[in-house]
């Protein structure tokens, strides 16, 4: 059934010409076909929009608003046409390319920027040391190490030590300490009766000759450190008096090194020369005067020398020795002044006069006669090693006695205090090989001495274990029968001794060493410890603390164990048999295994376990711990 309006036409006939739709449709027929489906619809709503008849859009709102009156006309308007919008016209195949290719240039930028990271990143993250931290110094009584001339006066002297500085070098030394060199009557059986600080003696060479054995030194990446013999021949020290103006820059430099836990220098490595042959290096010093490649410096003279020592013995010494090169001294019989006013302040004055790249040393006497609390602090701060004497003769727990003492003591308990100088022989001390009970084990020792936490010192010929003098017809020169000629062995081409043949030395040459499997182990040990983080350094920092990173884990039956640690790396042990019969141990309660990085040769690089161990008498070896 239809039903029909007043006009008697069928609703449902045909749309009303109010219908908005169909007027829109209607009109849209007309338009551009080629226009957006978006456009359309917004010009077909707009359209409709506009041709609403009032009763329908009475009817859109109050369905839209639930039927309440709207307080204000809905008017949706496009004041444009869609083809004429801006961005209608852009260059969007330009615009989608060049945002495509920025996108890829960024992400390469950033993959380029992550390989450069990592293959720029160093390849260890090791804590930096100064030259003379963790190393190895090595200390000749110049009189008998080398004595270099064609005609020989059985002395040794400076050219003897320029000529064997390759020697030094692929031993991994990093510093050369030299006893006294100074004029001293009846030198050198009695050396340290010296007359002057300034001098050089005699039967040493001359000052070129001590010029071109620092420039030698210095051009293998190697440092010089001289003994500065205080006591008995300085009678007082002056009083010393600091500048009160502002710190230099060597002050701060020296507090700034105090006060960082691990200190920021590397050594630089310098590249060498081809070494000569020893009877030509001996030639070559004999005839030539000094190069021009040496380093002149500006010559002393009375007059200059005089106007130095106006400022003290001590200081002017300092000075003069400076200039001619030297990287550092030993104050030997320093503990005798701990108690005088200026002490403190003399220290102070010195550390200042030789800055921060160079070195001052006293033994532990001193540290441990310093009574005051400003001498003890001005130690402390001033110093930078420490030398402490290590006895071995007393067997194992002993030394692992004196090592505690050490390592728990004072100068571990801040990281800016100096380090320690281990020595086991010295200048002052019977020869290793002849206070021992194990005539071998002097490479033990020596080995011992180079795993402590600190830098180690080698006295001249332990590193092959010669003996005292064996000197029957020189009873009155028992003090210096440690002081025996340097036993050489043949290096290439014709054999050179510590003199030339038929000249006497001025006491009898050391006779051969014993044999030990050990021979060769000394240079290892030194390249070990130059790259190998847990033993090079000295401690670690953790909760504010400072920890030696040494421990001693066994110490019974003249057997020693010592571990070298650091955090996140794998630990190294030590092991010797310091007594005359082969041991056999299970230390597996310390350890598992690991391998042994240096020793003998029938144990390099081969798996050991800890299950059981034997060791012959006067053995020992370092294992890298598994992790």
């Amino acid at each position: 059934m239809n039903i029909v309006n007043s006009s008697s036409r069928a609703l449902n006939d045909e749309p009303s010409s109010r219908d908005p739709m169909v007027e829109s449709t209607t009109s849209g027929s007309s338009s551009d076909t080629n226009e957006p489906v978006c456009a359309q619809l917004l010009t077909q709503l707009n359209t409709a929009y506009q041709h609403l008849a009032p009763d329908a859009q009475a009817l859109f709102y109050n369905q839209e608003n639930g039927g309440k009156p709207p307080l204000v006309g809905i008017q949706l308007m496009v004041p444009k046409p869609s083809k004429d919008y801006r961005f209608m016209k852009w260059n969007w195949p330009l615009i989608r390319k060049t945002c495509f290719w920025s996108l890829m240039s960024v992400l390469a930028a950033c993959v380029a920027l992550v390989i450069g990271v990592i293959v720029t990143m160093p390849k260890k993250c090791d804590p930096p040391v100064q030259w003379w931290q963790g190393s190895v110094f090595y200390e000749i009584f110049p009189a008998s190490f080398q004595d270099s001339s064609k005609v020989g006066d059985g002395i040794g002297d400076l050219r003897g030590i320029t000529m064997r500085l390759d020697y030094l070098k692929k031993l991994g030394v990093r510093g050369i300490r030299l006893n006294s060199i100074f004029p001293a009557a009846h030198y050198p059986e009695y050396y340290t009766n010296i007359e002057n600080l300034t001098d050089l003696n005699k039967e040493l060479g001359t000052l070129d000759d001590f010029a071109v054995l620092v420039h030698e030194t210095h051009r293998r990446n190697m440092s010089l450190v001289l003994d500065l013999p205080l006591y008995p021949f300085v009678k007082s020290l002056y009083n010393v008096t600091v500048p009160s103006e502002k710190p230099n820059k060597t002050d701060k430099a020296v507090r700034e090194r105090r006060d960082v836990t691990e200190t920021t220098i590397l050594r630089e490595v310098t590249p060498t020369t081809p070494s000569m042959s020893l009877q030509a290096i001996r030639e070559a010093l004999s005839s030539v005067p000094p190069s021009l490649d040496t380093p002149q410096r500006d010559p002393l003279t009375a007059k200059h020398v005089n106007n130095v020592l106006e400022n003290g013995n001590v200081t002017g010494a300092i000075k003069i020795w400076l200039q001619r090169g030297v990287d550092g001294f030993y104050l030997k019989g320093l503990e005798h002044y701990v108690d005088e006013g200026s002490f403190a302040s003399s220290l102070k004055h010195w550390k200042s006069i030789v800055g921060s790249e160079r070195i001052l040393i006293c033994h532990v006497d001193a540290l441990n006669a310093a009574k005051l609390v400003a001498a003890k602090n001005s130690i402390l701060m001033n110093m930078d090693l420490v030398d402490v004497t290590l006895r071995v003769a007393n067997g194992t727990k002993e030394i692992k006695r004196q090592v505690e003492h050490i390592t728990k003591g004072v100068l571990f308990k801040k990281p800016g205090y100096p380090w320690i100088h281990w020595s086991i022989g010295g200048v002052d001390l019977k020869r290793i090989a002849s206070t021992i009970n194990v005539k071998n084990a002097t490479h033990a020792m020596t080995l011992l001495g180079m795993m402590l936490p600190g830098t180690s010192s080698i006295f001249y010929g332990d590193e092959i274990g010669i003996l005292d003098c064996e000197c029957k017809d020189h009873k009155d020169l028992a003090h210096v029968h440690n002081l025996a000629p340097m036993y050489w062995e043949e290096i290439g081409g014709p054999e050179i001794k510590f003199t030339s043949g038929g000249v006497t030395a001025w006491l009898p040459e050391s006779r051969k060493p014993l044999e030990t499997s050990l021979t060769g182990t000394i240079a290892k040990m030194a390249s070990l410890r130059s790259e190998t983080t847990p033993i090079y350094v000295k401690a670690v920092l953790k909760e504010n603390q400072v920890l030696a990173n040494c421990n001693i884990r066994y110490a019974e039956d003249e057997m020693i164990v010592v571990e070298r640690w650091y955090p996140r790396r794998n630990s190294y042990v030590f092991l010797a048999n310091l007594g005359n019969q082969t041991q056999t141990k299970d230390l597996s309660f310390l350890y598992y295994g690991g391998h042994v990085v240096v020793g003998p040769s029938y144990r390099l690089n081969k798996d050991v376990y800890f299950k059981e161990l034997i060791i012959p008498p006067g053995e020992a070896f370092v294992i890298k711990l598994d992790k």
